[in-house]
């Protein structure tokens, strides 16, 4: 399954120190293609400036992000949570995150969501998608 991940989902990854990448594969049962906008690595870089832990996290962030397919968003005028939103669909990716406002977006929107609840379990909401033929 194609996955879109955004910054806090990143972040929280980073703070806990746990690959929920892994988990949310185990639990779905499938292998996960996990894909990152480059606008979600220019907050991530914003972040990573910044003194004490939310940089030091913001640079872990990142370095999960890495390892993760680029993605540009053909869309330059939106704001971050509205791109992932439309480059999800046009993928065909669930988005993962834990940021409650770009959860209720994906919601209206019927994007499918990965989340992670406060004892630190996979919740997948929505139809698994169905990628379309080719590359994003």
């Amino acid at each position: 399954m194609r996955l879109l991940v955004d910054t806090s989902f990143l972040i929280y990854c980073a703070e806990k120190g746990r690959d929920f990448l892994s988990l949310a594969e185990e639990a779905l049962g499938e292998p996960l293609e996990c894909y990152v906008l480059k606008d979600v690595l220019g907050e991530l870089r914003a972040l990573r400036a910044k003194p004490g832990k939310r940089g030091l996290m913001a640079s872990a962030a990142a370095q999960i992000a890495e390892k993760m397919k680029l993605l540009e968003s053909r869309s330059e005028k939106l704001s971050t949570d509205e791109k992932l939103i439309l480059e999800a669909m046009r993928i065909g990716a669930a988005i993962a995150t834990i940021d409650f406002d770009l959860i209720a977006e994906a919601r209206e929107k019927g994007v499918p969501i990965l989340t992670i609840s406060e004892d630190q379990r996979i919740i997948f909401e929505g139809v698994r998608p169905q990628p379309p033929r080719g590359n994003p």
